[in-house]
């Protein structure tokens, strides 16, 4: 394994973990709205579209952000799938893997495209929370369960987890390493790991959030993808980066101003 690939699988475990601890620990301290939306920054994309800009052409690179682009309305599916049973069931994560699974297979048969990945996304968002709406439960007092230990070791194996699975995206095809990219590893272990933490209503009202947070990591995919070839990866790859931290801020401005409900946003 060269250097390089060395640091790319720390960076990935480093930003996974940084992401699911942090996500549980807002939702648990700042509430599932603020949770929700900072589970949409692209910390565990973004490294992964860092180096692999730099190692493939352009047109590869584009195909591949559009193709996550278009996933992440299979990680709508995920997030419904676990809304949906989490009150009823601790195995709602079986669920979630199961809708992302059938749905990502349907879309991989769609064209590369950030504009219908675009529509795509959008559309499934919207179904999406509209259907989660009618899993909400009034929020009440929730008293977190578990060691920080424990909540340090789930973060490091979602990291490995990442890290495993994206090492190999790049030998797959665009279309494939974009799916896998942005494979939602890290919202696999935030639920989990908030369903016994917080249990199933913190986890449901946080998880309805995150539908609207990783609008985040659509903004990222679709400008990164249109702006490849006119300005080159470094230059796409920060304005990708600057696109997506806006939408989070202004998500958690726009949660911040609300006062708490049974619906978050």
């Amino acid at each position: 394994m060269s250097p390089g690939s060395e640091i790319e699988l720390f960076v990935r475990i480093v930003a996974t973990a940084a992401i699911v601890i942090g996500v549980t620990l807002a939702a648990e301290h700042l509430g599932p709205k603020i949770g929700g939306a900072l589970a949409g920054l692209p910390i565990v994309i973004g490294p992964a579209f860092f180096f692999l800009v730099q190692d493939q052409n352009l047109t590869f690179s584009a195909d591949a952000a559009a193709a996550s682009l278009t996933s992440l309305a299979a990680t709508q599916a995920f997030l419904l799938g676990y809304v949906a049973v989490a009150a009823r069931t601790r195995a709602a994560l079986g669920a979630a893997v199961l809708a992302w699974l059938l749905c990502a297979w349907l879309l991989s048969h769609l064209p590369a495209s950030p504009w219908l990945g675009l529509a795509v996304f959008t559309t499934a968002m919207l179904v999406a929370r509209r259907i989660g709406a009618r899993f909400l439960r009034p929020l009440g007092a929730a008293r977190a369960s578990g060691t920080w230990l424990l909540l340090l070791l789930r973060g490091l194996v979602a990291g490995m987890l990442v890290a495993g699975v994206t090492l190999a995206a790049n030998r797959l095809g665009p279309v494939w390493a974009g799916f896998l990219i942005a494979y939602p590893i890290g919202l696999t272990v935030i639920s989990a790991t908030l369903h016994r933490r917080l249990g199933a209503t913190i986890t449901i009202a946080t998880l309805r959030a995150v539908m609207l947070g990783i609008s985040s990591l659509a903004a990222f995919a679709f400008v990164l993808s249109i702006t490849l070839a006119p300005l080159g990866p470094l230059p796409a790859f920060a304005a990708a980066l600057a696109a997506s931290v806006t939408v989070t801020l202004a998500l958690v401005l726009a949660s911040a101003r609300r006062p708490s409900t049974t619906s978050p946003w």
